[in-house]
Protein backbone atom coordinates (compact mmCIF):
# COMPACT_ATOMS: atom_id res chain seq x y z
CA UNK A 1 0.00 0.00 0.00
CA UNK A 2 1.34 3.41 -0.64
CA UNK A 3 2.43 5.99 1.39
CA UNK A 4 0.46 9.25 1.27
CA UNK A 5 3.65 11.20 2.33
CA UNK A 6 5.52 10.08 -0.41
CA UNK A 7 3.01 10.73 -2.87
CA UNK A 8 2.44 14.29 -1.34
CA UNK A 9 5.72 15.06 -1.76
CA UNK A 10 5.75 14.23 -5.60
CA UNK A 11 4.46 17.37 -5.97
CA UNK A 12 6.90 19.61 -4.21
CA UNK A 13 10.12 20.60 -5.18
CA UNK A 14 12.03 18.72 -2.67
CA UNK A 15 13.08 15.36 -3.94
CA UNK A 16 11.71 13.47 -6.50
CA UNK A 17 9.12 14.41 -8.11
CA UNK A 18 6.39 14.37 -11.31
CA UNK A 19 6.91 17.22 -14.17
CA UNK A 20 4.61 17.54 -16.76
CA UNK A 21 7.15 17.50 -19.88
CA UNK A 22 4.64 17.75 -22.82
CA UNK A 23 1.34 17.56 -23.69
CA UNK A 24 -0.53 17.95 -26.77
CA UNK A 25 -4.51 18.16 -27.15
CA UNK A 26 -6.97 17.32 -29.92
CA UNK A 27 -10.28 19.70 -29.69
CA UNK A 28 -13.49 17.35 -30.58
CA UNK A 29 -15.53 20.41 -30.53
CA UNK A 30 -15.45 23.61 -28.40
CA UNK A 31 -17.46 23.44 -25.27
CA UNK A 32 -19.71 25.76 -23.56
CA UNK A 33 -21.08 27.35 -20.10
CA UNK A 34 -23.22 25.54 -18.59
CA UNK A 35 -21.42 22.32 -18.65
CA UNK A 36 -19.79 19.61 -16.98
CA UNK A 37 -16.55 17.12 -17.78
CA UNK A 38 -15.36 13.95 -17.32
CA UNK A 39 -11.27 13.74 -17.11
CA UNK A 40 -9.90 10.12 -17.67
CA UNK A 41 -6.59 9.15 -17.65
CA UNK A 42 -4.90 5.99 -18.38
CA UNK A 43 -1.35 4.62 -18.41
CA UNK A 44 0.27 4.02 -22.22
CA UNK A 45 2.97 1.91 -21.15
CA UNK A 46 3.58 -0.41 -18.02
CA UNK A 47 6.07 1.09 -15.98
CA UNK A 48 8.97 -0.06 -14.26
CA UNK A 49 11.95 0.40 -11.99
CA UNK A 50 14.10 2.05 -15.15
CA UNK A 51 10.85 4.23 -16.01
CA UNK A 52 12.53 8.06 -15.84
CA UNK A 53 8.99 9.08 -17.71
CA UNK A 54 5.17 8.14 -17.65
CA UNK A 55 3.22 8.13 -20.71
CA UNK A 56 -0.59 8.81 -20.26
CA UNK A 57 -3.64 9.50 -22.12
CA UNK A 58 -6.85 11.22 -21.06
CA UNK A 59 -10.13 11.87 -22.39
CA UNK A 60 -12.35 14.76 -21.72
CA UNK A 61 -16.28 14.14 -22.01
CA UNK A 62 -18.86 16.53 -22.26
CA UNK A 63 -21.81 15.70 -20.04
CA UNK A 64 -23.92 18.31 -22.12
CA UNK A 65 -22.93 16.59 -25.14
CA UNK A 66 -22.48 13.17 -23.93
CA UNK A 67 -19.16 12.75 -25.95
CA UNK A 68 -15.65 13.48 -25.73
CA UNK A 69 -14.53 16.65 -25.95
CA UNK A 70 -10.64 16.94 -26.33
CA UNK A 71 -7.97 14.21 -26.16
CA UNK A 72 -4.59 14.59 -24.44
CA UNK A 73 -1.61 12.80 -24.84
CA UNK A 74 1.18 13.80 -21.84
CA UNK A 75 4.75 12.98 -21.18
CA UNK A 76 5.51 13.27 -17.61
CA UNK A 77 8.97 13.71 -16.59
CA UNK A 78 10.18 11.83 -13.31
CA UNK A 79 13.01 14.66 -11.93
CA UNK A 80 15.06 14.77 -9.22
CA UNK A 81 15.31 18.10 -7.51
CA UNK A 82 18.25 17.45 -5.33
CA UNK A 83 20.58 15.90 -8.09
CA UNK A 84 18.56 18.50 -10.82
CA UNK A 85 17.92 15.78 -13.26
CA UNK A 86 15.86 13.42 -14.64
CA UNK A 87 15.63 9.66 -12.08
CA UNK A 88 13.91 6.70 -12.23
CA UNK A 89 10.44 5.99 -10.59
CA UNK A 90 10.80 4.98 -7.15
CA UNK A 91 9.95 1.47 -6.41
CA UNK A 92 6.41 2.27 -4.42
CA UNK A 93 5.49 4.61 -7.69
CA UNK A 94 6.36 1.60 -9.94
CA UNK A 95 4.44 -0.90 -7.78
CA UNK A 96 1.34 1.44 -7.71
CA UNK A 97 1.15 2.23 -11.27
CA UNK A 98 1.65 -1.14 -12.28
CA UNK A 99 -1.09 -2.37 -10.19
CA UNK A 100 -3.11 0.62 -12.27
CA UNK A 101 -1.75 -0.88 -15.29
CA UNK A 102 -2.98 -4.31 -14.86
CA UNK A 103 -6.54 -2.88 -14.06
CA UNK A 104 -6.78 -1.10 -17.31
CA UNK A 105 -5.73 -4.12 -19.04
CA UNK A 106 -7.87 -6.63 -17.43
CA UNK A 107 -10.84 -3.93 -17.79
CA UNK A 108 -10.08 -3.79 -21.76
CA UNK A 109 -10.07 -7.25 -21.88
CA UNK A 110 -13.75 -7.49 -20.13
CA UNK A 111 -15.05 -4.58 -22.34
CA UNK A 112 -13.73 -6.24 -25.59
CA UNK A 113 -15.26 -9.64 -24.62
CA UNK A 114 -18.70 -7.54 -24.56
CA UNK A 115 -18.16 -6.08 -27.74
CA UNK A 116 -17.64 -9.75 -29.20
CA UNK A 117 -20.92 -10.95 -27.28
CA UNK A 118 -22.76 -7.56 -28.26
CA UNK A 119 -21.74 -8.21 -31.86
CA UNK A 120 -22.58 -12.08 -32.12
CA UNK A 121 -26.05 -11.23 -30.92
CA UNK A 122 -26.70 -8.59 -33.57
CA UNK A 123 -25.09 -11.07 -36.17
CA UNK A 124 -27.95 -13.91 -35.01
CA UNK A 125 -30.62 -11.17 -34.77
CA UNK A 126 -29.83 -10.15 -38.68
CA UNK A 127 -30.01 -14.03 -39.41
Amino acid sequence: MYNRKEFTELMSPRGIGLILASIRTDYKFPMTFPDQVTVLHKLVTKPDSTSDKVLMEAVAYSHKHKRPAARFFEDIAVYDYRAAKKAPLKPFMVEEMQVMYELQDQRRHQTESKVQELLQSMEELEV
